[in-house]
């Protein structure tokens, strides 16, 4: 008898502790086919186990499902991924021209329509989101519909590396890519652990001083669109000169003013090329007519580079390692000599996107990526 109570006693014990971890990642849900999961805002939502098919909403919020090789799930997208142009500079959208074809989730950027949603079929949808208004709009949509909704981060990968490693963990629980998840994972530390070894015992004094000109942030901006957390600066301990400057969360984009670049006066400045949808092709265009930039130390010796698009309907984490890989031959040419940019590039891609899109990135960019300017 007294062997029985134990034994009870002992079970409801074990009842407890699986009750306890209702909401962690993963933890069954009562052999329904569901699992409860806390997303990247916090909520509790209860999921399908693998499910067939998805929604995802969000501008850019589709590279973390090309990244993922989960694209065959995917039965509604952000209105954002229905189209491309040949300025195109989302390498995933390269790689996978193929997901214009299928239907929006919503009429604009990041909108949901549930009635879309609930016609595409989708079992959950997945919210690239910032912000407590987010929050809000995902508890709406999926009161209404019935269809769980899954928040994930979207952003930049030097200030908040930890929450894209997180999404990358959520979502592959979710859709059974876990093995995926840790190899891109592993692929970014150990691609950035490479750079960083590079660099490692490269004298302050023998370093220049640098500058990011041109990043977009919601649109294309010019020379004083810059970025103080800038991923190639950071990996190569480069010294960027706008280091320290307030930024976005999302994105680290920096507005500052003409001024305070005339004064930081940069050794070496980098171009951005999605500066080329701002007016009159943007940084270009300024350091060659504007007589104030004429003074600009980087202007009078020559020493205008570009790069592709950090940020393209939020941050294109592949390119920014590309990025990195040339700002350090130009930087650092001894430590760089066996880098062949090319080569290096399309293996980039290839890994992360799944095809090799690096002339196809340069192409879009006029056939200016990766080149001293001559203004």
């Amino acid at each position: 008898m007294n062997k029985k109570i134990f034994l009870l006693f002992f079970a409801g014990l074990c009842v407890i502790a699986l009750c306890s971890c209702a909401g962690c990642v993963g933890t069954p849900d009562a052999g329904d086919g569901t699992i409860n999961i806390t997303d990247a805002f916090g909520r509790v939502v209860t999921v399908p186990d693998n499910p067939d098919k998805i929604a995802v909403s969000g501008s850019g919020s589709m590279r973390y499902f090309i990244y993922l090789d989960a694209v065959d799930r995917v039965v509604a997208v952000d209105y954002t991924d229905t189209y491309t142009s040949n300025t195109e500079g989302r390498p995933y959208m390269l790689a996978r021209p193929d997901i214009q074809n299928i239907s929006a989730v919503g009429g604009a950027k990041s909108v949901v329509d549930v009635e879309k949603l609930l016609t595409s079929g989708a079992e959950v949808i997945f919210m690239g989101g910032a912000s407590s208004s987010s929050v809000e709009i995902a508890n709406e949509i999926q009161e209404k519909s019935g269809i769980p909704v899954v928040m994930f981060y979207v952003g930049n990968y030097v200030t908040k590396g930890e929450e894209i490693r997180d999404t990358f963990r959520m979502i592959g629980e979710i859709l059974h890519k876990e093995e995926r998840a840790e190899e891109l994972i592993t692929y970014f530390d150990s691609v950035e652990a490479d750079l960083k070894s590079r660099v490692a015992d490269v004298p302050d004094e023998d370093k220049q001083t640098v500058y990011i000109a041109g990043i977009s942030y919601q649109g294309a901006h010019g020379a004083t669109g810059t970025d103080p957390t800038y991923y190639p600066f950071t990996v190569l301990d480069a010294k960027n000169v706008v280091t320290g400057v307030d930024e976005t969360a999302q994105t680290g984009y920096a507005e500052i003013a003409k001024e305070q670049l005339l004064e930081w006066d940069p050794d070496i400045i980098f171009v951005d090329l999605g500066t080329l949808s701002a007016a009159n092709g943007g940084v270009l265009y300024e350091l060659a007519n504007d007589p104030s930039y004429q003074e600009l130390t980087a202007v009078k010796t020559g020493q205008i580079y570009t790069v592709n698009p950090h940020t393209w309907a939020n941050v294109n984490h592949e390119t920014t390692l590309v990025n990195a890989y040339y700002i350090g031959k130009v930087l650092y040419p001894e430590q760089f000599a066996d880098i062949n940019l090319t080569v290096k590039a399309n293996e980039i891609y290839s890994f992360v996107d799944g095809a090799p899109v690096y002339e196809q990135m340069n192409e879009n960019r006029e056939g200016l990526s990766y080149q001293k300017i001559e203004l």
